[in-house]
């Protein structure tokens, strides 16, 4: 009797085991306003827009012009640019150039004293790795 119980536990645990969510991952999202890469990536034309975003990020900050839409909330939009961002971090960090005006922590580069709080490290660092997204999102579709 023992040995039919066992029997009977290892073949419900199988059946559990082996039944898989059929399509119950395929879902939709419910809001009829939220557009997924599905949506966006249906018009052959869609690749070529995003790839210019792609290109585009790395020169502006955002969808509008200085004061508007920028693609990283929280932080200045114009810390957010990128080639700003890469010409502080690789420019100011030498003696090849020297900033003359008091932009927030902009002189601790000058002295080699930045900390990974400072807010120009930080835009740096959510704007690579927002352009790392944008690039991973195109890859995969």
């Amino acid at each position: 009797m023992k040995k039919v119980s066992y029997i009977a536990i290892i073949i419900a645990g199988l059946g559990f085991m082996l039944s898989s969510c059929l399509k119950d991952l395929d879902t939709r999202p419910l809001d009829d306003n939220e557009i997924t890469a599905a949506d966006v990536f249906d018009d052959p034309a869609a690749y070529r827009e995003f790839l210019a975003k792609l290109y585009a990020g790395l020169a502006i900050s955002g969808q509008q012009g200085p004061a508007g839409m920028p693609d990283i909330s929280g932080i200045d939009e114009g810390f957010g640019q990128y080639l700003r961002g890469f010409w502080y971090h690789q420019v100011l960090t030498t003696d090849e150039a020297v900033i003359g005006w008091d932009d927030q922590t902009i002189k601790d580069f000058i002295y080699h004293a930045w900390s990974p709080s400072d807010v120009f490290v930080t835009a740096m660092y959510y704007r690579i790795f927002y352009q790392i997204s944008l690039a991973n999102e195109y890859i995969r579709e």
